[in-house]
């Protein structure tokens, strides 16, 4: 630890003002609703937002939040104002990691309680670092950011659960008026967005890891204190990540030698305790190879692990990887309802939420487009031309015409995100860049424990394809024979068709990993559509050269013991 930590210091950690005083406030008056009908507490505290296809309980119970609602609304009243102002509704609002309350009080105003759900992230460090987040961003930049009014990382408060209560965020959510908005408007709202990226490119992180207030960190947490030229305060760290991945349901916690979880100060650093993250897992707890999907035999995840880490131990030498590797803090999730605009003026963003599990990391494994704004296979990154209707557009009907306009619209905010980062956040745009596969190097060896190793070593093959043209000095760490290729494509092309099926799956039924289906939707009929393509699929399954039992075997939304 850089310091000692006073008794002061201790006493105020996983704390807030508000905690001083948490007589409940009486609930007689008080109404809860979701989705604008009445609920009972009970219902608060489940997950509501949606159902699942399969294995519903557990995806239910992994969002169940325990709380006690009094004390809540006694920590808000005494909150955001400088009166006591009891709280005389909540309306429920659920994501897929957290539980957002609306608490309107009787003076008029109104502020959002922030619960993490149990699988949003490890306890304490999720709550602390985007309570950190906020702050800096706030108090440094000219990121419009939900200002913080009280929380606690500590689950044995008075509420009986880990709380963030910020102000609402003003305007209207991107996604409600998009349709409406004018070409120009758009433009100007990608541009702003580029412009609010650069400025928190250029902060100058110390490591990779997550954001903490100093007064956060335990005597057990390693971090690494701001330089004051970005931090004149001095209150803020970089500490152990808190992203979901280094805490795994509490395996890593229970291994005899936990990996490194942050900060790491170099990209070397950082991969290096990625691959051995996995290994301990790996050893922890050996996976039977299976063949559907391949997975590969625990010799040879291990073999590609160390690999893998061999290569990631000579990533900090010159190179155009290490051009664009700088930590950095950057918003991954920007979909439509995490952006708000003004509702006089639709083309200023007036805040941007939903700063969880937001980490700092390497430029080049954080730039990416908006969620709003995907890019197409064929998408020509480098040019300054932009992209065009298809040269066959006026022999197509009425319907693919109208698809290919959406497109071509969609694809020339993608160019205007491009280029304006260009010119207000060149760094970021070098690093869009960079080739894709160096991107997941790092995200498959993050996922050998549960996705096996074939992707891994695609990632591999094609890295001692580039090594040298890449700019690295030394010979690359890996080599592979004829042989060993040609199994591997024999391996990886059974790992493609069993995940054709998975992505056609979620296509075809809209959902996601977990089968997530929302609320306005007929649950039922959702149902019936994925026994009915599930059997479709196991017709035609030697399209995925598979048997049908096979094609059964590996469809995602089926219930498993």
């Amino acid at each position: 630890m850089p310091f000692a930590l006073s008794l002061k210091t201790i006493s105020r950690r996983c704390w807030s003002s508000s905690e001083r005083s948490t007589a409940a406030q009486p609930s007689r008056s008080l109404t809860i609703t979701c989705r604008g009908k009445p609920i009972n507490r009970e219902e608060l505290l489940k997950y509501t937002n949606g159902r699942f296809l399969a294995n519903e309980k557990k995806a239910t119970d992994r969002r169940y939040v325990n709380l006690d609602v009094d004390r809540l609304c006694a920590v808000a009243a005494s909150t955001g104002g400088q009166e006591h102002s009891p709280v005389y509704a909540i309306e429920k609002m659920e994501g897929g990691f957290s539980k957002a309350l609306l608490l309107r009080k009787e003076d008029g105003s109104e502020i959002i309680a922030k619960l993490p759900f149990p699988i949003a992230g490890p306890p304490k460090y999720t709550t602390a670092s985007e309570v950190a987040v906020l702050q800096y961003l706030h108090t440094y930049t000219k990121v419009p950011v939900p200002r913080v009014l009280a929380w606690s990382s500590d689950p044995s408060n008075s509420v009986g659960a880990e709380y963030i209560m910020m102000e609402k965020a003003p305007g209207v959510q991107l996604y409600k008026v998009w349709g409406e908005m004018s070409d120009w408007d758009q433009l100007c709202v990608v541009k702003q967005l580029t412009k609010l990226e650069g400025e928190m490119t250029r902060i100058r992180f110390p490591a990779s890891g997550s954001l903490y207030l100093c007064e956060s960190m335990g005597n057990d947490d390693t971090y690494i204190v701001l330089d004051r030229d970005v931090d004149p305060s001095g209150q803020f760290c970089i500490g152990p990540s808190c992203e979901r991945g280094w805490y795994a349901q509490g395996k890593i916690t229970s291994l005899p030698s936990r990996p490194s979880q942050g900060p790491w100060p170099s990209l070397s650093s950082f991969g290096i305790a990625l691959a051995e993250r996995e290994i301990a897992l790996i050893e922890q707890n050996p996976t039977t190879a299976t063949s559907d999907p391949p997975r590969g035999s625990f010799d040879e995840q291990i073999a590609v692990l160390k690999l893998t880490r061999d290569v990631m131990s000579r990533l900090d030498g010159p190179s155009l990887v290490d051009k664009v590797s700088k930590p950095v803090l950057w918003h991954t999730d920007l979909h439509m309802g995490n952006i708000f605009v003004s509702h006089e003026d639709p083309a200023k963003i007036v805040s941007i939420i939903d700063w969880q599990s937001i980490v700092i990391s390497p430029l080049f494994l954080q730039a990416r487009f908006p969620v709003f704004l995907p890019v197409d296979e064929d998408y020509a990154f480098g040019t300054t031309e932009f992209p065009k209707l298809p040269q066959n557009f006026h022999e197509m009907d009425a319907d693919d015409q109208e698809y290919a306009e959406y497109k071509l619209k969609e694809a020339k905010l993608a160019k205007v995100y491009e280029l304006s980062s260009g010119s207000q956040n060149n760094q970021a745009y070098k690093a869009l860049r960079i080739p894709s596969f160096l991107r997941e190097l790092f995200t498959r060896c993050g996922e050998v424990s549960e996705e096996g190793v074939i992707p891994l070593r695609a990632c591999l093959i094609e890295l001692s394809k580039v090594w040298n043209d890449l700019g690295f000095i030394d010979q690359c760490p890996v080599n592979f024979s004829e042989d060993d290729l040609q199994i591997h494509e024999q391996q990886f092309q059974k790992y493609r068709d069993s995940h054709k099926v998975h992505e056609l799956a979620r296509k075809i039924l809209s959902t996601d990993f977990e089968g997530w289906v929302p609320p306005q939707v007929d649950f039922a009929a959702k149902q019936q559509q994925n026994k009915e393509l599930l059997q479709e699929v196991m017709h035609k399954s030697n399209e995925y050269n598979k048997s049908p039992e096979e094609i059964r075997s590996i469809w995602p939304y089926l219930e498993r013991s």
